[in-house]
C-alpha cells in the first residue's frame, strides 16, 4: 500500500508499505478522506514529546471496513462506512475502569505510537470502531474526531442550558467548541480571536467574535455580557494571555477548560483563582462516549452546512506534502482534508 510516512523529524515521504495484517480484536479500513491536525504538524517537526519514528500520522480518518475479527466484530459488515476513535488503551487501569479512557496510564495514539491514516489501509480496534450511515457525506465524517475533542471539553464543563460562554482561541477546535456549546443551549458564545477571516467565520455562526488585540477589547468582553462575567471559558488559543483573559472575565464560582497544550508553565494570578472560587479543568483528546457523541452529532445532520465551512480545501493523496505545508503555513485554513481512496 502507498502511505505517507515520516521516517524522523522534518523527513517526510510517500513510499510502500506492506498492508498491515490484523488480529482478533482488530479490524481493517481502507481510508477514504482524512484530516490534518496539528497534532500532525507537531509530529514531523519532532515536537511531539512522545512521537516514535518511522510514523505514518493521522488520525482523523474515514474509510471502508475492508477485514475485521474478533468480539464486536457480528456488529458489522464488510463494506460498512466507519471511523475509530484513536485511542489505544489497556482497559483495566483505574481510568479505564471508569470510562476514562483518554487518561489511561499506558494511553497510545495512533499516528502517534502506532501507524496511523495517511495510507491507503489503518489497523485500528474493534472496540473503538463506530459505523457511519452511507448517506452521510463522509468528508464530514472526517471531521468526527476533532468533533470529539469539542464534545468532551463541553461536557467536561458542566455548562448548563442557558449560560454564557467565552471562548479564547478561533481555530477549528475553538469554532467547533462554541458550535457544541450553541447546540447544548448556551446563550452568549463569544470568540476571541486575532484573525479577521476566523471572526467572520464565527459571526456567520452565530457567534459573537472579537478582536483581542484592539485596545477596547476588555471593555467590548465586558459590553457584550452586560458587564457580568462568563459562566465557562475555554482557553483554545495556546497563549498565555489567554488563561489570564478567563481568569479575569469568567464569573466567581465559574469554570476555565484548559484545552490547548502549552510550550511551559502559566502565569494564573491562584489569588483570583481562590478569590473567585474559579474551577479549571484540565482536558486531555476525549473518552470514547464522548466520540460516540460526536459520530451522533454528524449522522443527525444538525451541523451539515456548519462542518462544510469549517472544511477548507481537499487535497489528493499524491499532493500530501503540500497539504501539510497548506495547513500549517495558511492562516486562513481551517480543516485540510487528503483524499486517500475512493
Amino acid at each position: 500500500m502507498k502511505a505517507l510516512v515520516i521516517e524522523r523529524p522534518e523527513e517526510m515521504h510517500i513510499v510502500e508499505r506492506i498492508r498491515p495484517e490484523i488480529k482478533e480484536g482488530e479490524a481493517l479500513i481502507r481510508v477514504q478522506y482524512i484530516g490534518i491536525c496539528g497534532t500532525d504538524v507537531h509530529v514531523l517537526h519532532g515536537h511531539h514529546p512522545t512521537a516514535t519514528f518511522p510514523r505514518i500520522p493521522g488520525h482523523e480518518f474515514v474509510g471502508e471496513l475492508v477485514e475485521i475479527k474478533g468480539e464486536g466484530s457480528e456488529l458489522f459488515q464488510i463494506g460498512d462506512i466507519v471511523t475509530a476513535q484513536e485511542l489505544l488503551t489497556c482497559g483495566v487501569c483505574d481510568s479505564c475502569a471508569k470510562g476514562e479512557d483518554n487518561a489511561c496510564i499506558h494511553l497510545q495514539i495512533i499516528g502517534v505510537h502506532a501507524d496511523g491514516g495517511f495510507a491507503e489501509y489503518v489497523k485500528v480496534k474493534t472496540k473503538k470502531l463506530f459505523k457511519i450511515p452511507k448517506h452521510i457525506d463522509i468528508k464530514r465524517a472526517a471531521l468526527i474526531e476533532p468533533l470529539a475533542v469539542a464534545v468532551h471539553d463541553v461536557r467536561m464543563s458542566g455548562m448548563q442550558v442557558g449560560e454564557n460562554v467565552l471562548v479564547i482561541g478561533g481555530g477549528p477546535i475553538g469554532l467547533l467548541i462554541g458550535l457544541v456549546a450553541q447546540r447544548g443551549g448556551a446563550g452568549k458564545v463569544v470568540i476571541s480571536e486575532v484573525v479577521e477571516s476566523r471572526r467572520k467565520l464565527a459571526e456567520g455562526f452565530g457567534f459573537i467574535a472579537l478582536n483581542p488585540l484592539e485596545e477596547d477589547f476588555e471593555k467590548k468582553l465586558l459590553a457584550v455580557n452586560e458587564g457580568k462575567g462568563y459562566d465557562v471559558g475555554f482557553e483554545a488559543a495556546g497563549v498565555p494571555s489567554a488563561i489570564t483573559t478567563l481568569v479575569d472575565h469568567v464569573k466567581n464560582t465559574g469554570t476555565i477548560v484548559q484545552i490547548a497544550m502549552t510550550k511551559g508553565p502559566y502565569p494564573v494570578d491562584t489569588g483570583k483563582v481562590f478569590a473567585k472560587e474559579l474551577r479549571i479543568q484540565g482536558v486531555r483528546i476525549h473518552n470514547q462516549y464522548n466520540f460516540g457523541g460526536a459520530v451522533n452529532m454528524v449522522v443527525d445532520g444538525a451541523l451539515d452546512e456548519k462542518l462544510d465551512k469549517l472544511i477548507s480545501k481537499v487535497f489528493e493523496f499524491n499532493k500530501v506534502t503540500e497539504a501539510f505545508e497548506y495547513a500549517e503555513k495558511c492562516k486562513e485554513a481551517f480543516k485540510v482534508l487528503v483524499k486517500v481512496g475512493q
